[in-house]
């Protein structure tokens, strides 16, 4: 299981959501080396340890969609 670091605040607070984001770009960090892995395989590793480091399904998901979008605007910056 891929390592994801605890939540540092409390459920409702204003700076959850980017604690998560940024617990699971460590790990995409990571994750990203082993080339055998597809996206969907990606995913369910995240999820997978957020989970298990106390973060919630919808706030990972949310996160897992904000560094996505975030990926393609850099990638949209590179070509223009």
């Amino acid at each position: 299981m891929t390592y994801i670091a605890s939540p540092k605040r409390p459920i409702g607070h204003p700076e959850r959501a980017l604690d998560c984001e940024e617990a699971l770009q460590v790990a995409l960090e990571h994750l990203s080396k082993e080339e055998a892995l597809t996206e969907a395989d990606v995913e369910a590793q995240l999820i997978e340890g957020g989970l298990a480091a106390g973060w919630e399904e919808a706030e990972l998901r949310t996160a897992i969609t904000d560094l996505r979008q975030n990926a393609a605007l850099g990638l949209q910056g590179l070509s223009g």
